[in-house]
């Protein structure tokens, strides 16, 4: 999918909620903890993150909301707003995106189903995405999805 085709293939979002716009606070405090955690912890994991040479924006299509994630540069860097200037831009629901970080759902499959939606070289994510897979395992983001799938 090119990037013109992805503009024209995403649908306008759903209004944002309460409900929405808290979870999406709550993914990012895991993912902002997460990230800095792993990559303190683990200097290799974050040099390996860091191949992917990019900056890419997640915009939370239910939440009104934004996260960045610096690839480009060491330590790796997490920021809670948008970079219009990002080389990746990824749109999808809180829950979309709790599936995909957890690996519920595989983020090729969710863009493939059109569920999940993309601006510019994607491929440069999907290369160290399952680097991300042991936040599946993070007791925060255990505790995230258990609460979501109760909603």
């Amino acid at each position: 999918m090119n990037e013109g085709a992805a503009s024209e293939a995403r649908e306008a979002p759903a209004a944002p909620t309460a409900e929405s716009g808290r979870r999406a606070d709550q993914l990012m405090d895991v993912l902002e903890n997460f990230l800095a955690a792993a990559c303190q912890a683990d200097e290799r994991l974050a040099r390996r993150l860091c191949v992917a040479d990019t900056v890419w924006t997640t915009y939370l299509t239910d939440a009104d909301q934004a996260f960045t994630i610096y690839l480009d540069r060491f330590p790796i860097e997490f920021r809670r707003d948008e970079d219009p200037s990002a080389e990746v831009k990824v749109y999808g629901s809180v829950a979309d995106n709790i599936d995909a970080w957890t690996g519920r759902n595989f983020l090729g499959l969710a863009i493939a189903n059109g569920t999940v939606t993309y601006e510019g070289p994607v491929r440069k994510v999907l290369r160290v995405v399952p680097m991300f897979r042991p936040l599946g395992r993070h007791g925060d983001f255990r505790t995230l999805v258990q609460r979501s799938s109760a909603s």
